[in-house]
């Protein structure tokens, strides 16, 4: 199946419970798509499920932490057993603050493993039924990999990993398999940071004057979900 089918697909969303994979699962059942869940929080992993089936078919939910070893296998076994696979959106939320002068060894091993090793291996654990379905991979990386702000490094080294890793493997699963990526700036988060001036400041610096929004990356998202003559890409949105 591909992007110009009218049948309902059906996705994988990873860190289904951030703010932006939760947006993003929204927007996909609101367009008549169905979803498969998974991250680390089973009752906000529960509670999205329960939001997104109140008006149709409840989502198939995996509880893993990616840290784990096997959790990428275990997903992909748990979500193929419940029905095809049309996609996957790698959305893996977590943003450590890591300054240089206090990185660890654990930091770095912690952060690669959820930013880039395990969604790499997911992708190999799902790359059969991806090829059977034409299917479309799409992830969600970091402008800061090649335009780098302070105290993120195991969080940039990981986004840089996974960036290079999943632009080898639309080579590696061409022609059947699409892998793209979009560069993100700041997407605005007015309940993680409540001092305003801080947050113009910041904004301040950005062409555009302002931080994005999980609306715009929701968008940018599904365009790049339906995308049938692209591979390999990496879209800035908000840089």
């Amino acid at each position: 199946m591909n992007a110009s089918s009218k049948d309902p697909r059906r996705l994988l969303v990873v860190g289904a419970t951030g703010r932006l994979g939760a947006a993003i699962a929204k927007a996909l059942v609101q367009r008549g798509d169905h979803v498969a869940l998974t991250a680390r929080s089973g009752p906000r992993l529960e509670a999205l499920a329960d939001e997104l089936g109140a008006s149709g078919e409840r989502p198939t939910t995996v509880c893993a932490d990616l840290r784990e070893r096997g959790a990428p296998e275990h997903i992909a076994r748990e979500v193929l057993a419940t029905g095809r696979l049309d996609g996957v959106v790698l959305a893996c939320g977590p943003f450590p603050r890591t300054p240089f002068d206090e990185l660890t060894r654990e930091d770095l091993e912690q952060t690669l493993l959820v930013h880039a090793i395990a969604p790499l291996l997911l992708v190999n654990a799902l790359a059969e039924e991806l090829e059977r379905r034409e299917a479309s991979v799409v992830a969600l990386i970091d402008a800061g990999v090649t335009r780098p702000y302070p105290n993120h490094v195991a969080y940039l080294t990981a986004k840089g990993a996974l960036q290079t890793g999943l632009r080898a493997l639309a080579v590696e699963l061409a022609p059947k398999v699409r892998v793209n990526l979009l560069a993100l700036g700041v997407v605005a988060d007015p309940e993680a940071d409540e001092d305003p001036l801080r947050m113009h400041r910041l904004a301040a610096r950005s062409p555009l004057g302002r931080f994005g929004t999980p609306a715009e990356v929701v968008h940018a998202t599904l365009a790049l979900l339906d995308a049938t003559w692209a591979t390999g890409e990496i879209w800035g949105v908000g840089r």
